[in-house]
This record gives structure tokens, sequence and C-alpha cells, in this order.
């Protein structure tokens, strides 16, 4: 890719977010079965940050949440998503290049190459550049080698299919089936890597790597039948159903990386605990649109330590030693409640990272507590509500209930 660029002198910043790339996906994350180099450098020199959960089950509340902390004028924003054209058409005053797919072309990296060049192109007038990708939710087009990556010999072959699945596992389902898309999963994930890789290395051999940050978060994760959800769709009426309807607001879905390198970047890298959410991520956009300070860890210390997320018919809570989910009913009015008899599940939270043991059975006072806290939650509009006296409080003697 030859590019040329006035940039090398003034502060600069890309912003990268991907759809459905989650916790499981980057090596820097735990991932050991899948090369993800470019990535895991990256987070040795950047702020790493652990506790990173989506506000809502649907893509709309996260972008909106980053898009609405802008300061339109100062941003290019680049995308594949038709979702995410549609909602930044409403923004005003906002530069936007909008990427159709090219079928002989990797989708990630032909979004990454066309967006860069055309941000390297312009002036001073928009020093940032924000790309949207579809990611795992747009298609698997990763080269099919990649896929064999996680098998071993004795293992079936992966499937060919392109089409990110979206399905809910049956009772009986074939591993080997759920172990296949698995690895198209893993595949595009190389692909993503492999994109970083191609920014970081232009924008070193542009010479701005050390005068321009770079973020890069997931927008959803994907399930892979952690919860029998496998993809990215969403909660059916169990009236339509033969069977109970699946939940969606779990772990799989809510926690996704994020990682951001400041400029100049660390010596070496840092990684933080703190419960973040879009909410965040767009509040530190706008300090480095009005400070130009990149590594800001001050805006995070002084948060509530809770993240919160809205589905359909649920709501999701993390707190630093619990996590739970609860069903929600909403009248015909449309106003939401959380009656004392609907289902309710929670889990230790961060040691049980994918939220396989349910426990609410053997912790009536945590389930109380996080019952209390949840209807609260749903009375606010904001997903930074206010810290009263009583959430507070409540948050207070969660924390000391022994597990």
């Amino acid at each position: 890719m030859q590019l040329k660029t006035n940039r090398t002198n003034s502060p600069n910043g890309i912003l990268i977010t991907i759809e459905g790339w989650g916790v499981n996906l980057p090596g820097c994350f735990g991932n050991s079965l899948l090369p993800t180099p470019s990535i895991d450098r990256l987070a040795a020199h950047s702020v790493v940050c652990d506790q990173f959960w989506m506000q809502s089950i649907h893509l709309e509340p996260n972008l909106l949440a980053i898009a609405n902390k802008l300061h339109p004028a100062r941003w290019l924003i680049a995308t594949d998503s038709t979702q995410a054209v549609a909602l930044l058409r409403k923004k005003e005053d906002i530069e936007r290049l909008e990427v159709t797919h090219e079928e002989s072309q990797d989708s990630f990296e032909h979004l990454l190459t066309e967006a860069l060049e055309c941000w390297l192109g312009q002036s001073h007038t928009t020093p940032y550049l924000w790309i949207h990708s579809r990611g795992l939710n747009g298609p698997w087009d990763a080269p099919y080698e990649y896929r064999k990556l996680m098998c071993d010999s004795d293992d079936p072959d992966p499937p060919t299919d392109k089409s990110p699945p979206n399905f809910i596992l049956e009772s009986d389902f074939d591993p080997d089936m759920l172990f296949g898309i698995a690895c198209g999963a893993g595949a595009q994930s190389v692909c993503i890597d492999q994109g970083i890789g191609l920014i970081l290395q232009s924008l070193k051999e542009l010479g701005i790597d050390q005068n321009c940050w770079i973020s890069i978060a997931g927008l959803l994760g994907f399930p892979l039948g952690e919860h029998r959800r496998v993809g990215l769709g969403n909660r059916l009426d169990p009236a339509k159903l033969d069977h109970p309807s699946i939940a969606d607001a779990y772990s799989e879905r809510l926690h996704t990386p994020w990682i951001f390198r400041p400029a100049p970047e660390y010596m070496l890298g840092t990684r933080i605990s703190n419960l973040l959410q879009p909410e965040d991520l767009g509040n530190w956009l706008e300090q480095i649109s009005e400070t130009q300070q990149t590594n800001r860890l001050d805006l995070f210390s002084n948060k509530l330590p809770m993240a919160w997320a809205k589905g359909k018919n649920e709501i999701a809570l993390i707190t630093d030693r619990w996590s739970a989910r609860f069903d929600t009913f909403q009248d015909p009015s449309g106003k939401i409640s959380l009656p004392d008899g609907a289902n309710g599940e929670v889990f230790c939270f961060p040691e049980d990272r994918w939220q396989q043991n349910e426990i609410s059975s053997r912790v009536p006072d945590a389930l109380s507590l996080l019952r209390q806290i949840a209807m609260i939650l749903l009375e606010n509009t904001e997903y930074q509500p206010t810290v009263s006296d009583h959430l507070a409080d409540l948050l207070s003697e969660l924390r000391s209930i022994q597990r």
C-alpha cells in the first residue's frame, strides 16, 4: 500500500470498532489457539481494558453511545455496515465514507485500506478516523486454510459456508458441527489481526505512529453456543416457540475487547480492570478531542463499579464480585418492570468468566440485592446512573456477601 500524508506533525487518532469481536478471540485476552500477533504486540504497548461491557445486546445503542460524544467536524467515519450507515446518516456535520464490500477482496482489509487512504489524503480539519466494520456479522470470507488452524489431524474439516451462522442449538447438537463454526469465527479473527497489522505498519512507514493514538474495540461478541445461542440473533417471543425462549444477555455477547495505545505509545503496556462500557469509550474520545491527552486513566477512577445492559425482555448487570441476568416484563404502554417472580440468574464474577455455573439458589441474599439494583437501573434512561446513596449502599452490601 503506497501512501503519502502531511499528518506527521499534528496529533491524529484512529478508532476501529468491530462487530462480533469478543474476548474469546484475541490472544491478549486469553485465546491460545489462534495467532493474533499484531493485536498482541499492540496490547504490549497499550492500555488493555479487561472489563469492557456492552450497554445493549443490540448494536445501535452501543454505536450511539460513542457517536453522541463525537465533535462531528473533527472526524471521518468509514464503515461497511448498512446498519451503521443508517444510524450515522442522522448525525450532522460528520464526514462519512461508506465503503461497500467487494467480493474479490477481503472485506476487512478493503475497508481499512480505503478508509486510511481517504483519511491520509485529507487536510488537518479531520484529525480523527473512525472505522466501523461488520466484522463477524459480515461475510465469513477468510481464506479456508485459516479455518483449519484450530484443527488437529483427526478433526473433521470445517464447513465452507460464508454466511455468519444464526440459530439455537438443540439439546442433542453435534459437537463437531459447533467446533467447525468456531473454526470459522477463528479464521475471521486471524483476518482482523492481519488488518490491524496492516494499519500499524502503514502508520510506522509514514512516520506518524508516535503522534497517532489508536483504539480498537469490539461492539458485541459473537456467541458460539455457550448458552445455546449461535450468532447475533435476537431473543424470540416464547409464545412463538415450542421451547423456552433463549436469553441473550450473557458475557459471550456483552464482554468485548478494548485496547487503546496513546501517542506516543507506552514502552510497557498496562491493564485495567475497571468495569467500562461504550459510554466510557465515548467520554474518552470526547476528552481526546478537547485536551489531546490520550493517557488519562483518571477518567475511569471515579466511575460506578458496575456495568449493565438491556436486552429483549431481560437485563444484565455486572459488579466486581457478581454478575446477574433477569427476565423483565414490558406492559402495553412500553414500561419495563421486573416482577418479583421473574427468573433470575447469578454467577460469580470474574472467576466464572463464561457464566456457566448458575448459583442463585445458593446465594439468596446476593440475588435479592442484585434484583433491587436491577430495578433501580430499569428506572434510569442513562447507562451511567446517578450514584445515589441507596444504590451505593446496595453495592456496598452486595460486596460484603461471602461467596
